[in-house]
C-alpha cells in the first residue's frame, strides 16, 4: 500500500462519513438522545480533520518525492553518459598514440634511409660491411647472409649480384644503426625491414631470412608494398595494411610502410609488423557496469578486437571463421539498423553517444575514431547498468514510501477505533449544561489549542472535558508532526524556488536589455547602449559590436563598453572576415565559438587594447539568414561561459540582430518618407500655382453677410468685382494671419479682423484653425476634381475630333476635316496644313 492508495481511502472514508450523517439528519438527528449526537459529533469533525489533513500531506510528499527523484534519474543519466564519453575517448586517445609512434618511427628511418642516398659514393664502398662478401648464394640462384650480422639480407634468384646492387646494399647496411633502437624501444614491434624497388630485403632482427623464403619469392608483390608505391600513394605518406594473424605464433599483426624516395624517385619503402595484442588487451580489460565491453575495428569495419557479447551483438559466428578468413568478415551491414548506422558512422571516422535497444535492453554505445589510422574503438554497456542508482534510489523509496503507508494505516485505525470506543465512553457520562466546556472549546478554535478543560466532577461534563483535553493533546503531538514535515519539505522547495529564480533574473536581464535595445532606432545611439546595457547586466568588462563593411571584407568596431574598445573605435578597429580572430571566425562562418582558455585557442586575437581577456565569446548577427556582424563578449575570469551563458547571449545577439535590422529599415523607411513628402509638395505648390495662375483668383474677402472675390488684374492688382468701400471691413479692430497649409506646403493665408478691438480667446483660435484645416482640404479635393475634369473634356474633344476625321475615306477629305475642326478647337485661329514636297530639304 502506497501513499496515493492511502490518500484514496481517507477520502472514501470521508465520503462515507458524510452520507451516514446525512442519513441521520434525515432521520430525525436532532431527536436521538444527547449521548448519540455527541458521540457523532465527534467522530464526524474529528475524522474530517484528521482525513483532510492527512490527504493534503500525503499529496505534498507524493509530489516532492516525484520531483526530487526525477532530478535524480537526470542528474545519474549525464554522468553515466559523461562517464561513457571520457572512457571511449581516453582510450581512443591511448590507443592513437601508440600507432601514431610507430608510425613515426617509420617514417624516420624511411626518411633516415633516403638520407643514406645522398652519401651513396661514400658508404657504397663497402667499408662497414661489404655484400660482395657477405653474400652468399643459396640454392635456387638466391642469396643471402650470415646470421652473425646485424639483419637478415635476401636477393631473389631473379635479381642477382652486380655492382649498382652491391653498392646500393652496402649503403643500406648504414640501416644498423638505427632499426635496432627502433625495435628495443617498442616492444610491439616484431620485425622492421626495408625493401626496394628490386624486392631485394634487409630484415631486422636477424631470422637467416634468405633461408625462409623460396628462391622466387618477391616481395614487391605485397600488399602493404603495393599501396606503399607511388601508383596507390601520390602523397608520400605511411599506409597501414589490413591486418592479419601471424603465422608463426605472433598473434594478431598490423603492417605499417613508409616509401623511400632519393629526389623525385621512388627507391622502396620501410616496412614494420606491429602485435596488436598490448592494444586489444587494453581494450579488452575496460569494464563499464556489469556486462560492458569494448570493442576495435578498422577503416573498412573489419574486428580488431570483440568479445563473445560483441559477435553476439552483431548477429557473428566466430567458431565459423578460420585465421584465413578472419579479415574478410566486416560488421558494416550486420545488426540493427541502428547499429548499421552507428558502425557506418564509426568507419567514417565520426564519434558520439547513441541509445538503441538490443534484445528488448536500451543500450548505450560510444565510440571514438583513432586518427593515426582511421581505427575506431567502441564502448557497449546497457543503460541499466550505468544507472544503478536510480534503481536503488527508486527501491529505497517505494520501501520508505510503503513502511509510512503501513505506519499511517496502523495509526490511524487505532485512532479511529480510539475515537469510536472514547466517544461513547464520554457520551455516556455527559448530563449537565455543558457552557465552560463551551468557553474552552471556544478558545481552541480561537486558536489557543493549549487551553485545558476544567474537571470540576465525575459525572458526564468530567469525562468529557477529559476527552476534550485528551483530543486537543493527540491534535498537539499530530500538527506538531505535520509542521515538521511541512519544514523539511518547505527547505526542499526553497533550494527549487532558487534556481527558478535564478533562471527568472536570467529572463529578467534578458528583459531589461530587450528593453534598451527597443528604445530607439538610431545606430549610433542604439549600438552603445546595448554594449552598456548587456556588460552592466551580466558584469562582462567588454562587449563590442562588430558590423560588416559594404564590402563585406572586415569585421568593423561600431560599439563597446570598454575603456579599451573605446580605444579601438578611436582607431577605426577592424578584423579580417574569416581569417583574424574569434570574430573573423564567427562572421565568416556565422556560428558562434566560444573560447574558454583564450592562450589555448588558436582562432584568439590577443589584443593589446583587451589584456585582461581569458575567456571569449562571440555570437553571429543575422539578418534573413545573412551575417551582418558578430557579438563579442569577454571576461577576465578562464572558463567564464557555461550553457546557460551561451544560450542567454544567442538569445541577445538575436535581439541584437532585429534591433539593428529594424533601425536600418527604420532609416531607409523615414528617408522615403521624406522624399515621397518632399515630392508631394512640390506637386501640390506647382498644381496650386497652376491652378491660381489658370483661374487668376487671387482669394474671397468677406465681412458681414457680404463675400466679394479677389481677381488679379492684367497689371497684377486685385480686382475685388465691387466697390472698394463694399470691400473693406468697416469696423477696427485687431486682426490675426493664419496660413493654410496642405501636406505642410503653404497655399494661402486667412486673415480674420476681430470687432471692438479685442484678441480671440483660445476656442476661437482653436475653431478657426480646425475650419482652416478642413478648408485646405476642400480647396484640395475641389482643384483635384477641376484638373480631372479639364482632363477628361480635353480627352473627349481629342477622341470625338480623331473620330470625325477617321470618317473619311480620301485624303482631300481627311485634311479638310482635320482643319476644320482644328479650327472649331481653336476659336479666331488661322490653320494651314501644307506637304513638304520632293524638292525640299531635310
Amino acid at each position: 500500500m502506497n501513499l496515493n492508495q492511502i490518500s484514496t481511502i481517507i477520502a472514501v472514508l470521508i465520503v462515507v462519513a458524510i452520507v451516514v450523517l446525512a442519513a441521520g439528519l434525515s432521520r430525525r438527528f436532532t431527536n436521538r438522545s444527547l449521548r448519540t449526537r455527541v458521540a457523532v459529533g465527534i467522530l464526524f469533525t474529528g475524522g474530517i480533520a484528521v482525513g483532510f489533513l492527512s490527504i493534503y500531506a500525503i499529496n505534498s510528499a507524493v509530489r516532492i518525492t516525484d520531483l526530487l527523484s526525477q532530478r535524480l534519474e537526470t542528474s545519474v543519466q549525464l554522468l553515466a553518459e559523461e562517464q561513457l564519453i571520457n572512457t571511449i575517448n581516453t582510450e581512443a586517445s591511448n590507443a592513437d598514440r601508440s600507432f601514431e609512434k610507430i608510425e613515426g618511427d617509420v617514417l624516420e628511418l624511411a626518411a633516415h634511409w633516403s638520407s643514406l642516398y645522398a652519401q651513396q659514393e661514400k658508404l657504397g664502398q663497402g667499408s662497414y660491411w661489404d655484400a660482395s662478401t657477405a653474400l652468399t648464394q643459396l640454392e635456387g640462384g638466391k642469396y643471402g647472409n650470415s646470421t652473425d650480422d646485424v639483419s637478415s639480407v635476401y636477393v631473389p634468384a631473379k635479381v642477382g649480384l652486380n655492382g649498382t646492387i652491391v653498392n646500393d646494399l652496402n649503403t643500406s647496411a648504414y640501416l644498423d644503426f638505427a632499426v635496432p633502437s627502433s625495435l628495443k624501444s617498442n616492444a610491439s614491434l616484431l620485425a622492421i625491414y626495408a625493401i626496394d624497388t628490386r624486392g631485394i630485403t634487409r630484415y631486422y632482427p636477424n631470422i637467416d631470412l634468405a633461408s625462409l623464403l623460396p628462391p622466387d619469392f618477391d616481395p614487391t608483390e605485397r600488399a602493404y608494398y603495393k599501396i606503399t608505391s607511388p601508383l596507390f600513394n601520390p602523397a608520400k605518406s605511411a599506409r597501414w595494411a589490413i591486418p592479419y594473424v601471424d603465422a608463426t605464433g605472433g598473434g594478431l599483426v598490423v603492417t605499417v610502410a613508409a616509401p623511400v624516395y632519393d629526389g623525385n624517385i621512388f627507391k622502396g619503402i620501410v616496412a614494420a609488423d606491429m602485435q596488436l595484442s598490448t592494444i586489444t588487451s587494453q581494450i579488452e580489460r575496460i569494464k563499464i557496469g556489469q556486462t560492458g565491453y569494448a570493442f576495435m575495428i578498422d577503416d573498412a569495419g573489419r574486428i580488431i578486437s570483440m568479445p563473445p557479447a560483441g559477435y553476439e551483438l552483431f548477429g557473428i559466428n566466430p567458431e565459423a571463421i578460420n585465421s584465413e578468413e578472419y579479415f574478410k568478415i566486416t560488421v558494416l551491414g550486420e545488426g540493427s539498423p541502428e547499429l548499421i548506422g552507428i558502425t557506418n558512422r564509426m568507419v567514417a571516422g565520426g564519434s558520439g553517444l547513441i541509445e538503441f535497444p538490443v534484445n528488448g535492453v536500451e543500450t548505450y554505445l560510444a565510440f571514438a575514431p583513432i586518427g593515426a589510422n582511421g581505427y575506431s574503438v567502441g564502448i557497449v554497456a546497457p543503460v541499466a547498468e550505468l544507472q544503478t542508482a536510480i534503481v536503488a534510489a527508486r527501491n529505497e523509496t517505494a520501501f520508505q514510501i510503503q513502511s509510512a503507508a503501513r505506519l499511517a494505516g496502523v495509526i490511524l485505525a487505532i485512532l479511529l477505533l480510539a475515537a469510536f470506543l472514547l466517544s461513547l465512553r464520554i457520551s455516556g457520562r455527559i448530563t449537565a449544561p455543558i457552557v465552560r466546556l463551551t468557553e474552552t472549546a471556544n478558545q481552541i478554535v480561537a486558536g489557543d489549542i493549549t487551553a485545558q478543560a476544567a474537571e470540576t466532577s465525575g459525572d458526564e461534563i468530567g469525562t468529557l472535558a477529559n476527552a476534550f483535553n485528551t483530543m486537543t493533546s493527540r491534535l498537539r503531538e499530530t500538527l506538531a508532526g505535520l509542521e515538521q514535515r511541512v519544514a523539511e519539505r518547505t527547505s526542499e522547495l526553497t533550494v527549487a524556488n532558487q534556481q527558478i529564480e535564478q533562471r527568472a533574473l536570467q529572463l529578467e536581464t534578458i528583459a531589461r536589455v530587450a528593453h534598451t535595445i527597443g528604445s530607439t532606432y538610431d545606430l549610433d545611439v542604439l549600438l552603445p547602449q546595448i554594449t552598456n546595457a548587456i556588460s552592466k547586466q551580466f558584469g562582462f568588462y567588454h562587449v563590442g559590436i562588430f558590423l560588416l563593411d559594404p564590402r563585406r571584407e572586415y569585421a568593423v568596431l561600431s560599439a563597446s563598453n570598454s575603456e579599451g574598445g573605446r580605444k579601438m573605435l578611436a582607431n577605426n578597429h577592424r578584423l579580417k572576415i574569416g581569417e583574424t580572430g574569434i570574430v573573423g571566425y564567427v562572421t565568416g562562418t556565422g556560428k558562434p565559438r566560444v573560447a574558454l582558455d583564450t592562450g589555448a585557442d588558436a582562432a584568439f586575437f590577443d589584443n593589446p587594447f583587451l589584456p585582461g581577456t581569458r575567456s571569449e565569446i562571440a555570437l553571429p548577427l543575422l539578418a534573413g539568414g545573412e551575417v551582418i556582424g558578430a557579438l563579442d563578449v569577454q571576461s577576465t575570469e578562464p572558463n567564464a561561459f557555461g550553457a546557460q551563458d551561451v544560450n542567454t547571449l544567442t538569445i541577445l545577439a538575436d535581439q541584437v540582430s532585429i534591433a539593428i535590422q529594424n533601425a536600418r529599415q527604420y532609416e531607409q523607411t523615414q528617408k522615403a518618407l521624406a522624399e515621397s513628402e518632399s515630392l508631394s509638395r512640390q506637386l501640390a505648390r506647382e498644381g496650386w500655382q497652376g491652378f491660381a495662375k489658370s483661374r487668376k483668383l487671387l482669394g474671397i474677402r468677406h465681412s458681414g453677410a457680404r463675400a466679394t472675390l479677389l481677381y488679379a488684374k492684367k497689371n497684377g492688382k486685385e480686382d475685388t468685382g465691387a466697390k472698394e468701400e463694399d470691400a473693406l471691413p468697416k469696423a477696427r479692430g485687431s486682426s490675426i494671419s493664419i496660413p493654410i497649409k496642405l501636406r505642410s506646403q503653404i497655399i494661402g493665408t486667412v486673415d480674420v479682423r476681430a470687432p471692438g478691438n479685442r484678441r480671440l480667446d483660445s476656442d476661437e483660435m482653436d475653431i478657426v484653425k480646425a475650419i482652416i484645416d478642413r478648408a485646405a482640404l476642400a480647396l484640395e479635393n475641389a482643384r483635384f476634381l477641376a484638373e480631372s475634369q479639364k482632363q477628361a473634356a480635353k480627352e473627349k474633344t481629342i477622341g470625338e475630333i480623331s473620330a470625325r476625321i477617321s470618317a473619311r475615306s480620301t485624303i482631300e477629305e481627311l485634311v479638310k476635316t482635320a482643319a476644320l475642326e482644328l479650327s472649331h478647337s481653336l476659336p479666331g485661329a488661322e490653320v494651314a496644313i501644307q506637304f513638304k514636297k520632293e524638292t525640299e530639304a531635310e
